[in-house]
């Protein structure tokens, strides 16, 4: 992940957009709203709402691994 985002901070909802401007060209164009909000808003209650589980995360330097168990 880019700059100093953590996983932590990504499930807290905090956001750090790899490229502004294409998001705030999308946000005009009605392409996205709450940028940034999917895993604590969308991703998280889902899967809990789903099977009682929640995704496991793991990251290295080279990529973000998302499970999301059935």
């Amino acid at each position: 992940m880019q700059n100093s985002m953590t996983i932590e901070k990504m499930i807290a909802g905090q956001r750090s957009p790899r490229n502004p401007l294409i998001i705030e060209v999308l946000r005009d164009y009605g392409y996205v709203d709450a940028r940034g909000m999917g895993v604590r808003t969308k991703i998280i209650p889902s899967m809990r709402e789903h099977n009682g589980t929640e995704p496991q995360f793991e990251l290295t330097d080279d990529y973000l691994k998302v499970v999301l168990w059935r």
